[in-house]
């Protein structure tokens, strides 16, 4: 991707993150709460220990991270200035959130004990650069806990719906920067790893965190996948009364089309969750 259209991107990722910080720790009944907590679980931080929350965004791990490592430190890293506001206004004495790029962290080498990336690396501008910075301020032996979304788990009824977004955005005449397709395989099991190992990091812990459930309809639907990421968001917001109204009866056909009244409207929500130890 060249710089100009990474940039881009990261303005228009920026700026999602901006517009649902206000409902993400309750987006799909808690679902980045729960992810942030096997992964705090699975990193195991200690007390004492000094730790970098790389894309915190609302603060959900670093909070957790920082009552166990006290009184050890946390800092908070991230680019959306509303997910930031709405991590600092969970006080705690031994944490503090910065906004910064995981490209270009400005700690000294061999700083912390615990890097953490939670449901982040996907949608950094430069997954290779965050790990390589990652990997300078950890110290040697030092821990990364990450986790990353598993596309490929998703449900029939979520395969149908994501395809149908590209002609949607077409027939609005919407126009949205978008990383590779590549970037929907770094969640798969037989991948991170090996960008960790890359990395200069040995994986310890691998393992999966899979939930999910159904919507009753179209509305709920689509309310649910508009927070699943910047192009659904962007798509459905943007849509009038009118043409919300077509969208769901588009999804209403769509569901009925799997065939199975179990497969219509069932979601799931998959994780893989690495922890891995710097060389």
């Amino acid at each position: 991707m060249d710089p100009d259209a990474s940039d881009e991107m990261t303005d228009h990722l920026v700026d999602f993150f901006d517009q649902i910080a206000s409902a993400y720790d309750d987006w799909a009944g808690g679902q980045h709460g729960r992810v942030a907590a096997r992964l705090v679980e699975l990193a195991a931080p200690k007390r004492g220990e000094h730790a970098l929350d790389v894309g915190t965004g609302t603060g959900l791990v670093a909070h957790l991270v920082a009552t166990k490592v006290m009184p050890g430190t946390v800092i908070g890293i991230d680019l959306s200035d509303r997910m930031l506001s709405i991590a600092r206004e969970k006080k705690s004495k031994n944490i503090q959130f910065v906004g910064m790029a995981a490209e270009r962290l400005v700690f000294r080498p061999e700083t912390f004990d615990l890097v953490t990336m939670g449901e982040a690396l996907a949608y950094l501008s430069d997954p290779t650069d965050a790990l390589a910075e990652a990997h300078r301020v950890l110290r040697p032996g030092g821990r990364l806990a990450v986790s990353c979304q598993r596309r490929s788990l998703s449900t029939r009824a979520q395969d149908l719906f994501f395809q149908g977004l590209a002609p949607l955005a077409r027939r609005h005449y919407l126009s949205l920067p978008r990383y590779s397709s590549e970037r929907a395989r770094l969640g798969e099991p037989d991948v991170l790893p090996q960008l960790l190992g890359a990395a200069g990091f040995d994986v310890t812990r691998l393992t999966e965190m899979v939930t999910g459930g159904r919507t009753q309809n179209a509305r709920e639907w689509t309310d649910l996948m508009a927070g699943a990421g910047p192009l659904p968001y962007t798509l459905i917001r943007s849509l009038g009364p009118r043409y919300r109204t077509e969208l769901e009866a588009e999804v209403e056909s769509a569901m009925a089309s799997l065939g199975d009244p179990d497969d219509a409207f069932r979601y799931h929500h998959s994780y893989v969750i690495a922890v891995a130890r710097r060389r």
